[in-house]
């Protein structure tokens, strides 16, 4: 694993006061002096009201010589929280999709954290987005680095050609180990900030300005989902392979960065994401996207918090949030629509 070097501020701008401010955005590995927590607050286990119960099964038919015969069984009872219409026999049909930011459970956890918290999730099942305080704008610190390589991979494919093995190698670094100075390399090859606003542009993500220092860019979870659905769905900007190869690359960061919205998921899902991480004036901005499948859940989701006390706290508040998430949309129909099988090439 390298040492991250500081972030440089688009190549041509050396403020002290940004490079100062964004040194230590996502990717710096030594500010850790102890394991970071992946539990969060331990209050956010209560359940949302269950669903209504399946209606009484028919009485069985007199039999030609013997009795009547038994009732039938009771049908089964519908999933716990979620809207239901009752079908045949008791069986359930579900009628919307679960809100995870309205259950109790997630009240009640949001409402003992501290600091400011915005989140959206795309329910590809439903085709379904769910947003939580959809107007603050969020500092990306390395989240960016994922919108850094999918212009590049679109400025590559404008070319008809694909990365070649430098690229590849500064790329790995700055997805999988979140390293700064590779992002300042690709940032810089790519045209900076006016090359990463053509792409947002293109692809509609209207709340995002990109900033001379990559780190301190804005956006929100919204637009955030903007780029994870041209990274991990089928679109006309990116072709297969490019969202493959970043795909891959986001499904395997080192572990010291495997936080986020990768708690909650269990054994044999797919995650892919990326994270970041950045001391302001107010505390921490802590970061998390990430496209998610398995288990019967197919979601994006994007996670932004300011004013954190520290580093660990801001982790906390995404890792609850993720888990909630994923227990809610266990609720939801089950998606058929396949993450591209990825690929360490492009």
């Amino acid at each position: 694993m390298r040492r991250p070097g500081a972030l440089v501020l688009g190549g041509a701008l050396a403020l002290a006061v940004l490079v100062a401010a964004v040194a230590l955005a996502g990717g710096l590995k030594s500010h850790h002096s102890r394991p970071l927590p992946r539990d969060a607050a331990a209050a956010f286990g209560a359940t949302a009201a269950s669903g209504p119960s399946g209606t009484t099964g028919t009485t069985g038919t007199t039999g030609t010589t013997g009795p009547t015969g038994p009732t039938g069984p009771t049908g089964p009872t519908g999933p716990t929280g979620s809207s239901t219409t009752t079908g045949p026999s008791g069986a359930t049909t579900p009628l919307a999709p679960q809100d995870p930011f309205t259950t109790h459970a997630m009240r009640r956890f949001l409402a003992q954290r501290a600091g400011n918290i915005t989140a959206a999730v795309y329910d590809v099942s439903t085709n379904t987005t769910f947003l939580f305080h959809p107007g603050d704008r969020e500092q990306t610190a390395s989240i960016v680095k994922a919108d850094i390589l999918a212009t590049l991979l679109a400025q590559a494919q404008a070319q008809g050609t694909t990365l070649d093995a430098d690229e590849r190698a500064v790329a790995t670094g700055m997805i999988e180990e979140s390293d700064n100075d590779d992002a300042t390399t690709l940032w810089d090859d790519e045209g900076g900030p006016g090359a990463v606003a053509a792409f947002d542009a293109r692809i509609g993500m209207t709340q995002t300005t990109p900033n001379l220092a990559w780190g301190l860019t804005e956006t929100t979870p919204r637009d955030q989902l903007r780029l994870l659905r041209h990274i991990a769905l089928t679109n006309d900007v990116l072709h297969y392979q490019s969202r493959a190869y970043e795909l891959y690359l986001m499904e395997h960061v080192i572990s010291f960065d495997y936080w986020g919205v990768s708690a909650g998921p269990s054994r044999g899902t797919t995650v892919a994401l990326k994270n970041g991480w950045l001391p302001v004036g107010n505390g921490w901005q802590i970061n998390s996207i990430g496209a998610i499948q398995g288990a019967g859940r197919h979601y994006l989701i994007a996670v932004m918090t300011n004013a954190n006390p520290d580093e660990a706290y801001g982790i906390d508040t995404i890792e609850g949030i993720s888990r909630i998430v994923w227990s809610t949309l266990a609720l939801n129909p089950v998606s058929h629509t396949a993450l591209p099988a990825t690929s360490p090439t492009a």
